[in-house]
C-alpha cells in the first residue's frame, strides 16, 4: 500500500521520466498522483498523455489488483490548464476534434481498466476533473471538497465527461449542475451518486486501506471478469455513439462564437459579453 499509509517497507516500482503525475506500484496496487500542485493539478496535453501511458501500463499488468488516484497539493484538480486553453482557442474544428478525442479516450481508458479503480478527491474537482471521478469505480471525497461543471460559464460544454457523469448521476442531476454551473459540495455529490463516501483525510485513508484489503481477499480473475460483465452490460451501442457525439459536440463548442468569446474572456480575465449588461 502507499507509503503515507505506513507501508513504506515495500519497495515500489516507479514509472520514470514523468513530469505531471507520479505512478508507482506497491504490493500489486497502482498509485497515481496528479502532480502539478503549482497550477492546482490542471489538465494539459502532457498530463493527458502521461495518464494514458500509465493506464496502458496498468491495463497490461495482470498482477495489478487495484488502482488509486489522488492529487498532490491543496486540490484534486482545477480542470483545464490556462496555457493549454490558450493553444486550443485558435484550433480549427478538426484540431479541436483530435484534441477532444484524446481527453475523451483518457476517461474511457480509466473506465475500461480491468481492475477496481478508486479516486480520492479533495479540495476541488472542477470541470474535466469530474471525468476522472465519474470514470472511476469507487470515489471518496474529503468533507469540504467543492465540485463544479464550470464549462458553461465560458461558453463551452462538459461534453467529454458527460457520458461518465450521466451514467453515475442520471440525466436530471447532470442537467441541474451542468446547466447552472453552480458549485456544490459533498452532501449533494453523495445525493446524486457522483461520489460514494466522504470523510476527513484520516478516515478516507482508512477507508482506502479497508477497500484494498477486501479486494486483496478476492480472486483477481473473478474481479476482472465481474468488472467486464458490469461494463459490458452498461456499454450498449448507444453509449459508444454518445462518446463520439461528445467529441464532436465539444469541438463545435470550442469554435463557436460563444466558445471563442468565453475562452478569450477567461484567459484575458474579463467578463464575457453575456455578462457585460
Amino acid at each position: 500500500m502507499s507509503p503515507e499509509m505506513g507501508y513504506s517497507e515495500c519497495k515500489p516500482k516507479k514509472m520514470k521520466n514523468l513530469q505531471t503525475i507520479t505512478f508507482e506500484t506497491i504490493e500489486s496496487i497502482g498509485w497515481i498522483t496528479l502532480n502539478r500542485p503549482e497550477v492546482r493539478n490542471a489538465f494539459n496535453d502532457k498530463m493527458i498523455d502521461e495518464l494514458n501511458t500509465a493506464f496502458e501500463k496498468i491495463h497490461n499488468d495482470p498482477l495489478t489488483k487495484a488502482l488509486v488516484i489522488r492529487g498532490n497539493g491543496p486540490v484534486f484538480s482545477a480542470g483545464a490548464d490556462l496555457n493549454w486553453m490558450k493553444k486550443v482557442v485558435d484550433y480549427s474544428y478538426e484540431e479541436n476534434r483530435k484534441d477532444s478525442k484524446k481527453l475523451q479516450e483518457l476517461f474511457d481508458n480509466l473506465y475500461m481498466l480491468p481492475m477496481p479503480t478508486i479516486s480520492v478527491i479533495h479540495g476541488a474537482c472542477i470541470g474535466g476533473a469530474n471525468g476522472l471521478a465519474a470514470a472511476s469505480d469507487i470515489v471518496l471525497a474529503e468533507n469540504e471538497t467543492q465540485f463544479r461543471f464550470s464549462e458553461v460559464r465560458i461558453g463551452l460544454i462538459p461534453a467529454t465527461v458527460a457520458p461518465y457523469v450521466i451514467k453515475r448521476t442520471g440525466e436530471h442531476a447532470a442537467k441541474y449542475y451542468m446547466l447552472t454551473g453552480k458549485s456544490f459540495y459533498v452532501k449533494d455529490a453523495l445525493r446524486i451518486g457522483l461520489i460514494d463516501t466522504s470523510g476527513n483525510l484520516e478516515s478516507l485513508n482508512t477507508e482506502v486501506e479497508i477497500i484494498l484489503k477486501e479486494i486483496g481477499k478476492n480472486s483477481i480473475q473473478a474481479i476482472r471478469q465481474t468488472k467486464k460483465l458490469v461494463n459490458d452490460i452498461g456499454r450498449t451501442n448507444r453509449f459508444n455513439e454518445i462518446k463520439d457525439m461528445s467529441i464532436d459536440a465539444i469541438a463545435k463548442a470550442r469554435i463557436s462564437k460563444d466558445g471563442q468569446e468565453g475562452m478569450k474572456a477567461f484567459l484575458e480575465k474579463r467578463k464575457p459579453r453575456w455578462l457585460e449588461n
